[in-house]
């Protein structure tokens, strides 16, 4: 997942975690969540681990948010709560060579002190319970539809996990099992609606409430409370009008403020739609942006823009200066005269392999209309050496070096990752087709533009 590099500049309590990692000299960052329904992340603090793996991370929060730390581009969760102070250790484990980039084993986080109240502890000691049930008895709960062993669950945490007083430990702990009955349930989720989101308040930063509002209000529009065609015409004429219809449904009448976020959740998945309908998806989601009442929506919609126009076809493609394989410098600037297809490595795979013929070939169609940009990952820079020369692949292979934010900047999510980019270094087509899968056309559509 990529994370918007924003910062946090609002009045908000202290919070400091110390800890030590088996990587060392790496870089480590500090993401909060004030927005999970875009999954953005909000950078509270950067540093790096020293020679014996140390670090600290420092900053700001105004109430309980769920957090991510990034060690490299490994992930580990922890939850921070004002005012306090954590000490942590994060494993991550050692790279197998015949493992992908992305498919290797997940770090790990053990909170070994925390001054939260309990509420981190709280939250993993009852996810450990439910995950535990759910495990053991999946074919009762889900097959056998045995709601006697939600009671089980509950009891298990009231006995395991004494005296929650945090608000946010709870709603996590309802949620979960809301989600549990969503999955045993027959009626669509009526009822779970009903006892968990009417009249209810909106937990903007509560991780479990925000995937179970996703799982119910994923295409509401095309619900059985909704006439297409009647949606339709109001969708098209105006937003006032789009509202009124909305509200047709007692939900989202008696539910303002809910109502508001299930239209914008929809409206965001009606933006990659064709272009009549994307466009005013977006003039809607604009025009609530400039008229409601409630910061957090602001924040998502503004979020949701960022996301959607970052490495959109006409946006500057993030820049790079990396090392080729005899030492030298190449930037992507170098090449903003023409097309440029950018290739993310990491090792050898029979789908790596099968590409890297494909686009043999069309390098030798391309030649001086496409220039190929290898990038390959450093401890995988010596394999792509050797394979280049032995292959007798002429155009140049880079190393991505220590600028691991370069696949963020791109969105790579695995590998080999393509991504076109046109004259004047502007985005094409990101992420762009693998080269057996009508690559050639679209670089056929780009060429000239």
């Amino acid at each position: 997942m990529f994370l918007s590099l924003l910062f946090f500049s609002v009045s908000a309590q202290n919070v400091t975690i110390t800890g030590r990692s088996n990587k060392t000299n790496t870089l480590i960052r500090l993401f909060v969540y004030e927005d999970l329904v875009n999954e953005t992340g909000i950078l509270l603090d950067q540093s790096q681990t020293d020679a014996k793996g140390h670090f600290i991370l420092e900053g700001s929060v105004k109430q309980i948010f769920p957090a991510r730390i990034y060690i490299g581009l490994e992930p580990v969760d922890l939850i921070l709560t004002p005012n306090a102070n954590y000490d942590i250790e994060i494993i991550v484990p050692e790279k197998k060579e015949d493992v992908s980039y992305f498919e290797k084993e997940l770090p790990t986080i053990r909170v070994k002190r925390a001054t939260d109240k309990g509420i981190y502890r709280q939250v993993i000691y009852s996810e450990e319970i439910i995950n535990g049930y759910m495990m053991e008895h999946f074919n009762q709960i889900y097959r056998g539809r045995q709601l006697r062993y939600i009671d089980s669950i509950q009891n298990a945490i009231s006995r395991d996990v004494p005296d929650i007083k945090s608000d946010y430990v709870k709603s996590h702990n309802r949620y979960k099992i809301a989600a549990i009955k969503l999955g045993i349930s027959t009626d669509g989720g009526k009822k779970i609606i009903k006892d968990y989101f009417d009249g209810q308040p909106v937990l903007y930063t509560q991780s479990a409430y925000i995937d179970l509002f996703k799982e119910l209000f994923d295409n509401y529009f095309n619900s059985a409370a909704y006439d297409n065609h009647q949606l339709s015409d109001a969708f098209g004429e105006s937003l006032a009008a789009l509202k009124k219809y909305l509200n047709t449904d007692p939900l989202m009448a008696n539910n303002p403020q809910l109502a508001e976020l299930i239209t914008i959740y929809n409206l965001q998945k009606l933006c990659y739609g064709d272009h009549g309908t994307s466009r005013q998806a977006k003039n809607h989601l604009n025009s609530i942006k400039s008229q409601t009442k409630h910061p957090e929506h602001k924040t998502i919609i503004s979020d949701f823009f960022a996301k959607y126009d970052r490495l959109a076809p006409g946006t500057d493609a993030p820049e790079f200066t990396l090392k080729d394989r005899d030492g030298k410098n190449i930037s992507l600037s170098d090449y903003k005269n023409g097309l440029v297809l950018l290739q993310f490595v990491d090792g050898n795979s029979p789908v790596a392999e099968h590409q890297f013929a494909e686009l043999r070939s069309l390098h030798n169609q391309w030649r001086d209309s496409v220039q190929i940009l290898t990038i390959a990952t450093h401890d995988k820079m010596d394999f792509f050496k050797q394979q280049f020369v032995e292959k007798k692949q002429d155009w140049p292979l880079l190393d991505l070096g220590d600028q691991i934010l370069l696949l963020e900047a791109y969105n790579v999510r695995t590998f080999p990752e393509y991504i076109l980019i046109k004259r004047n270094n502007k985005i094409g087509e990101a992420p762009a087709p693998s080269p057996e899968r009508y690559l050639e056309e679209r670089v056929r559509r780009l060429y000239g533009k």
